[in-house]
């Protein structure tokens, strides 16, 4: 319990951490943040294609065949 409890605080502080306060500590979070950004996009986008490639197939074999 004592280590969720530790992990909390640290997560709490990381969070309402002041910006500009640690110069490299603010570009190791916009690093890792845009990371996170860019593989969440990323991975909206592989579902976009697999639905649109169902809804594709699925339009040619039942409307146009």
């Amino acid at each position: 319990m004592a280590r969720i409890i530790e992990k909390i605080k640290k997560t709490w502080e990381a969070i309402t951490y002041p910006d500009g306060v640690d110069k490299a500590y603010d570009k190791i979070c916009d690093e890792a943040f845009e990371k996170v950004i860019d593989r969440f996009i990323n991975f909206c986008y592989l579902l976009f294609y697999i639905f649109a490639s169902i809804s594709i197939y699925f339009f040619i074999t039942r409307e146009l065949l």
